[in-house]
């Protein structure tokens, strides 16, 4: 009996340590995404979710495939910014535009993507490098379209990202942290 209480206790705890702490600058955005790519008569459709946490410190960019299988994992700070891939491939650079532009030749920053899901359509990049950034809100649901010419893959890129913004505590994205460090 006694160790059901403790087990019982235990689980109030960690209930109860996600609700509490959370600092009013950190933000969690999840949601579905989808890339179409078009390079003379073919085209390649990918799609997954992704998860972005934004903590005072640092920005993290998990992205997943339709399965939930790890495509890639994107941590930045103020001083540089580092992708791990599905192989645990780290690829380092100065910051998130720089390091995706590395990867897939689009410098498209976590700055940007965040005013995207933000709809802050007064932000300097919101329309940058040649992507034409539409936003329309249905009933309380967001859908986010980025189309544009990729030159270093001579390729029309259209991506469309479904976000969602949750509450969630401090202690809940320290945890978050702590099993993406594992």
């Amino acid at each position: 009996m006694r160790k059901i209480n403790c087990l019982a206790f235990l689980c109030l705890f960690l209930l109860c340590s996600c609700t509490a702490l959370t600092p009013q600058n950190a933000e969690l955005w999840t949601g579905r995404f989808s890339v179409a790519s078009k390079s003379g008569t073919s085209v390649d459709r990918h799609s997954g979710s992704f998860r972005l946490i934004v903590l005072p410190e640092k920005k993290i960019l998990n992205i997943n495939g339709p399965f939930g299988t790890k495509i890639a994992s994107i941590e930045e700070t103020q001083d540089e910014c580092t992708l791990i891939n599905s192989d645990n491939e780290t690829i380092k650079a100065r910051n998130s535009s720089a390091l995706v532009y590395q990867v897939i030749g689009i410098p498209l920053s976590i700055d940007r993507i965040l005013a995207w899901l933000k709809n802050e359509r007064n932000a300097d990049d919101f329309n940058s490098y040649d992507l034409k950034v539409s936003s329309e809100d249905k009933g309380g649901a967001l859908r986010i379209r980025a189309e544009g010419y990729v030159p270093s893959t001579d390729s029309q890129v259209t991506l469309t990202i479904l976000p969602r913004r949750e509450p969630v505590s401090y202690t809940h994205l320290r945890a978050h942290e702590t099993v993406l460090d594992l």
